[in-house]
């Protein structure tokens, strides 16, 4: 019988299950899925892991149940667990953006176990970063197990349920945010004669090096701004430059509209 099942086999969930098995925090035949797409069905069946036919039959052959369909269809894929949902045995684990805890218990009833949590697409590539908030009356151990769930593919950090929303725009979305930012900086070298996988190569490794900087050093945000800037030089002269255009600001509008979106979907 399966320990873990996802309702919903897409990418994300399938970094999940993959993360668990890589991990070996559980063996395939105890990973389960569901999905209404065949596809989908068959690669994660030809892995060894569990298919069900049925969202019910999954949720009466599971504990811990990661609810990762898109926001949209949450309310009819909720309609049919509540029948067969147990919230003495059974832990929700819901990836789906936006949608809060009291919508789940709306559904649900005022006693699941519910555990939200916003993964993200490097997840595929075990760099994910997750955000994950627990929400009573799920033990320590219940949690700390779906925490493992996500650390197979990547880091984990625990926030409080009602900042999950405001944080899409630090790790659930932003993977969109950098990769758009990257692609016009390689369009402008390939506009100055550089070759664009040269430049995607050297722009995502100094991305990295970047993120190394910023969690290995102790170093603040702006003391590593000063290392590269000198008076009068290129940085200088770039960074001027971005404050006169308002990057700022835009960084601000794009994180309003993430989180007024988030909210949006929780209804």
């Amino acid at each position: 019988m399966p320990v873990l099942s996802a309702i919903g086999a897409g990418n994300m969930a399938g970094a999940i299950l993959q993360g668990v098995l890589s991990s070996g925090a559980l063996q395939a035949g105890e990973l389960g899925f569901f999905d209404v797409d065949p596809q989908k069905r068959e690669a994660l069946a030809q892995r060894g892991l569990v298919s069900f036919d049925s969202i019910p039959a999954l949720c009466r052959n599971s504990h811990y149940l990661l609810l990762s369909v898109k926001p949209q269809v949450v309310p009819a894929v909720l309609e049919e667990l509540k029948p067969v949902f147990d919230p003495q045995r059974h832990v929700l684990i819901s990836i789906a953006a936006g949608i809060s805890e009291a919508f789940l218990r709306g559904a649900l009833g005022k006693d699941a176990k519910l555990i939200l949590a916003m993964p993200n697409t490097p997840l595929l590539v075990g760099k994910g970063a997750t955000a994950i908030a627990r929400c009573g009356p799920v033990t320590q151990e219940e949690f700390d197990r779906a925490k493992g769930f996500f650390s197979g593919a990547g880091m984990v950090r625990e926030v409080p349920p009602d900042q999950l929303s405001a944080v899409i725009a630090v790790n659930g979305s932003t993977p969109a945010y950098l990769t758009l930012i990257s692609q016009y900086f390689c369009q402008y070298a390939q506009e100055q004669g550089v070759d664009f996988d040269t430049a995607n190569q050297l722009f995502a490794q100094t991305m990295v090096g970047a993120a190394a900087m910023l969690t290995q050093t102790g170093l603040s945000h702006q003391a590593l701004i000063d290392m590269v800037t000198s008076p009068g030089g290129t940085t200088r002269a770039g960074l001027d430059a971005l404050a006169a255009s308002g990057l700022e600001e835009t960084v601000r509008t794009c994180c309003d509209a993430t989180l007024r979106r988030a909210r949006e979907l929780g209804k």
